[in-house]
C-alpha cells in the first residue's frame, strides 16, 4: 500500500495518472487527510447527520493564523493547496460534488511564487454553498466553522488541539483517553433565536486513519481515504486557481469527463 500526504498531486491530471498507475500495479493507494478526524469537524458532521441544524444552507470553514515564516514556504504548493486541500476535502465529504467555483488568492508581494491566503465559494450539486478561507497572515482569526441551517447555527473557534499536542511531543499512546479531548471552554455553540447553548465536542482521533488503514490491509475493508476523493479535491483546487487567474466563476462538468470551464 502507498499513503500520500495531501494535496496528493500538483493537479488533477497528475492525480489521475497516479490512480491509474496504482490500479494497474494492484497497489492500494490512500491519502492522509487527517483533518477528517478533527474534533470540531467530527462535531459538525454529527450535528448535520443528526438533523440538529435542519437543512444546511451555508457552510463556512477557515483556517487562519499569524505565521509570517510560512510565507513563500513551497513545501505544500502555497496555502491554497496546503491547507485548502483539507477544507475542500471536508466540504466534499459533507455535501458532495461541486458544480461552480469562485476563488481569490492573496499574495504579499507582486511576483510572489506562493499564495499566503485564499477565499473560495463552492456551489454543491446538493444546493449547499460552502465558503472556505485560509491565511497565514491573519492576526484575528474568524470562527473555524460556522454552519447555518434551517433549524439553527453551529459555530466554533480555534483549531483542533491534536496539532499542538503532536508538536509538543505527545501521542495517542502517551495520552491515552486524554488524546483528542477538547476542554469545555473550547466547545462550540448552537444558536437559534434566543437559544444559545454549548455543544460538547467529539473526541479528535487522527490515529483512526492508521487504524482503518490497518483494517483495510488485513481484512480487505475500505481505505480510510479513497484516492478518488483526493482527485475530486484536486479538481476543485485546479478550478479555484483558474477562477483567480481569469477573474471568473468556473463551472465543473460531470466528474467522469474531468472537465473544467469558465462561465
Amino acid at each position: 500500500a502507498v499513503v500520500s500526504d495531501k494535496p496528493f498531486a500538483a493537479d488533477a491530471q497528475q492525480a489521475q495518472t497516479l490512480i491509474t498507475m496504482a490500479e494497474r500495479q494492484g497497489v492500494q493507494l490512500s491519502v492522509y487527510q487527517n483533518r477528517r478526524w478533527d474534533s470540531d469537524f467530527l462535531t459538525v458532521r454529527k450535528l448535520i447527520e443528526s438533523g440538529a441544524l435542519g437543512r444546511v444552507t451555508r457552510f463556512e470553514s477557515r483556517i487562519e493564523r499569524y505565521s509570517p515564516q510560512s510565507v513563500n514556504n513551497g513545501s505544500g504548493g502555497g496555502f491554497l493547496r496546503d491547507l485548502g486541500s483539507h477544507l475542500v476535502d471536508q466540504a466534499l465529504l459533507l455535501f458532495g460534488p461541486v458544480t461552480r467555483v469562485y476563488a481569490e488568492l492573496d499574495y504579499l508581494e507582486k511576483g510572489q511564487p506562493f499564495d499566503n491566503g485564499f477565499f473560495m465559494s463552492l456551489t454543491h450539486a446538493s444546493g449547499v454553498i460552502s465558503h472556505l478561507g485560509g491565511s497565514c497572515l491573519q492576526n484575528t482569526p474568524g470562527p473555524r466553522f460556522r454552519v447555518t441551517g434551517t433549524q439553527g447555527c453551529y459555530s466554533v473557534d480555534g483549531l483542533d488541539g491534536q496539532e499542538a499536542s503532536t508538536l509538543a511531543g505527545l501521542t495517542p499512546k502517551s495520552e491515552g483517553e486524554r488524546w483528542g479531548v477538547e476542554e469545555h471552554r473550547r466547545w462550540g455553540w448552537f444558536e437559534q433565536g434566543e437559544v444559545r447553548e454549548r455543544v460538547p465536542s467529539e473526541r479528535g482521533c487522527w490515529n483512526q486513519f492508521y487504524l482503518q488503514l490497518q483494517t483495510a490491509l488485513q481484512s480487505g475493508g475500505p481505505l480510510p481515504v479513497d484516492a478518488r476523493d483526493a482527485l475530486a479535491t484536486t479538481r476543485v483546487l485546479d478550478a479555484a486557481r483558474l477562477s483567480f487567474e481569469r477573474h471568473q466563476v468556473v463551472a465543473l462538468s460531470p466528474f467522469e469527463s474531468h472537465g473544467i470551464k469558465s462561465e
